[in-house]
């Protein structure tokens, strides 16, 4: 128990040490020379500068990236549209295909319950035999 009383009051002294010992050094520092202060005031200066010029950089920086963000947005929109209307006129394009197809396809199921032609001859002939010779016998 002793041991831990006498580590506590050491280190109460050392603190205290401490405490007084920092104020005088500054006081010392500060009184030692009168430039130090002039040339800290110059530096508080110039960092004052070199942030108003940052902070005017980074408002500018971030009116240009909004502006970037409002023209891409504006490109994507178009690009959505075209997008769109492409896709709206290939669909018009396969709608007319398949009218056309389907055209087609009823021209050929037409066509394909027509006589031939060769058998519309072929028949046409016969009876034009058989008129004739109707109109022979007639004649005579």
């Amino acid at each position: 128990m002793t041991i831990t009383k006498l580590l506590f009051v050491s280190i109460l002294a050392l603190s205290l040490m401490g405490f007084h010992g920092a104020p005088l050094q500054a006081q010392n520092a500060m009184q030692s020379s009168g430039m130090d202060t002039k040339n800290m005031k110059s530096q508080m200066e110039q960092m004052r500068a070199q942030m108003e010029q940052m902070q005017t950089l980074m408002k500018d920086n971030m009116a240009k990236m909004a502006a970037a963000d409002a023209a891409m947005k504006s490109h994507m929109e178009t690009e959505q549209a075209s997008m769109k209307s492409q896709m709206e006129l290939q669909q018009a394009m396969m709608n007319q295909l398949q009218t056309m197809t389907d055209h087609m396809q009823t021209m050929t199921d037409r066509m394909a319950m027509m006589p031939d032609p060769m058998d519309v001859h072929k028949k046409s002939g016969a009876t034009k035999k058989k008129d004739k010779g109707m109109v022979d016998d007639q004649k005579k």
